[in-house]
């Protein structure tokens, strides 16, 4: 019955349910435990009616509403006090003794009291060693039952308290992993957040852009062209001192700022170098590699073959025309009387390397061309 299983201490209705057969919970709490193994008990009275860990529950079950029965003339076996000592077989805490005690009247003593019980009670109690007998749970068997409390039963009970609420016990990490775990989350975040600002600021497309542009000639032949017109235009436009911006004190740092001197445009100090070059590097070169085309190849359209240029101006001829003429000219001096030794030397000191450096990106560029045609070879 639920009132006796309420009256045992969370430890036992453990040891109870693992009789029975029942695991639950130790956490949980107790009214739970008494519920679940209630109801178990329940359905499975007729398992476990005869287990005698089980018997004061079942037995408080099993009385009747009607009378006791009238008791044998059969003499009922004298017992003692320890003969109605039970004790539980559950094992561990909680465990209780029921001590029950036949008080007998001051004038008999010593006489024998008739036996409340029936026939068959005595019969089966007779067989049964004095020490293993057990108490009836009807109050009339005996004239007086004294039951003792045990020492458990003195102790207060404690009422299982109510679940605090979210203010009360605010929710931590479980566990050193739980705090990893959120940090590497929070990690991943900021790097999602870092990734998405430079995916939509267009950098990675920009990127892609420039790599697949330099790696073309087309490409690569205008850094070239670059690098040499930024190298000419560092030597014929000066760069006049305007100011400085002073630094900290302590450390003694102060910026120069100049700017270009830009009424140089309007001499031919500026105009003849610049002219010179522009001959000898992109005009007379583009004018060859446009006629001399190498890379035209037939394609049918409409029914008609017609020659498509791969490139507007073959980027072969173009250099080979433009080491040729670099080496003329600033290097043997051709046409100095006309063109004017001061603009070849002008040109010639500008240039990173001198001449020279302008051979070395016609030689690159004459093998990239050599290499583009092996690789679209079929």
């Amino acid at each position: 019955m639920t009132s006796w299983l309420a009256k045992q201490r969370k430890q036992a209705l453990l040891d109870l349910s693992r009789e029975a057969g029942l695991q639950q919970d130790p956490s949980g709490f107790k009214d739970d435990m008494v519920s679940i193994l209630d109801t178990f008990l329940q359905q499975n009275a007729t398992r476990l009616h005869n287990h005698p860990t089980f018997e004061r529950y079942y037995g408080v079950q099993r009385r009747t509403p009607y009378g006791q029965r009238s008791s044998s003339t059969v003499p009922a076996i004298p017992l003692n006090d320890d003969d109605f000592e039970v004790k539980s077989v559950v094992k561990g805490r909680g465990r209780r003794t029921t001590r029950v005690k036949e008080e007998l009247d001051g004038a008999d003593d010593h006489e024998p009291q008739p036996a409340l019980s029936s026939p068959t009670n005595h019969a089966s109690t007779s067989r049964l060693p004095t020490s293993r007998l057990t108490t009836t749970r009807t109050s009339d068997a005996l004239p007086t039952l004294a039951l003792q409390p045990s020492s458990s039963d003195l102790l207060p009970r404690r009422t299982p308290g109510r679940p605090r609420g979210e203010t009360d016990n605010p929710r931590l990490p479980a566990s050193p992993a739980d705090v990893a775990d959120l940090a590497e989350y929070q990690t991943s975040q900021v790097y999602a957040g870092i990734n998405d600002i430079y995916t939509l600021s267009g950098i990675p497309e920009t990127l892609t852009l420039l790599r697949e542009t330099c790696s073309t000639l087309t490409g690569i032949q205008t850094t070239i062209q670059l690098l040499e017109a930024l190298s000419l235009l560092r030597a014929l436009l000066p760069w006049t001192y305007l100011t400085e911006i002073s630094g900290v004190r302590a450390r003694g740092l102060s910026t120069s700022l100049y700017y270009p001197d830009l009424f140089v445009l309007l001499t031919s100090g500026f105009w003849a170098p610049t002219l010179l070059y522009t001959a000898t590097a992109l005009a007379i070169p583009s004018l060859f590699a446009y006629f001399f085309n190498l890379t035209l190849r037939d394609v049918r359209r409409h029914g008609a073959v017609v020659a498509v240029p791969r490139y507007a101006l073959d980027p072969l001829t173009f250099n080979l025309v433009k080491a040729l003429l670099t080496y003329v000219v600033y290097s043997r001096g051709v046409g100095a009387q006309t063109i004017g030794g001061d603009n070849i030397l002008t040109v010639d000191r500008a240039m990173v390397g001198g001449y020279q450096g302008i051979l070395v990106g016609s030689y690159v560029m004459i093998l990239m061309s050599l290499y583009e045609a092996a690789l679209r070879k079929p």
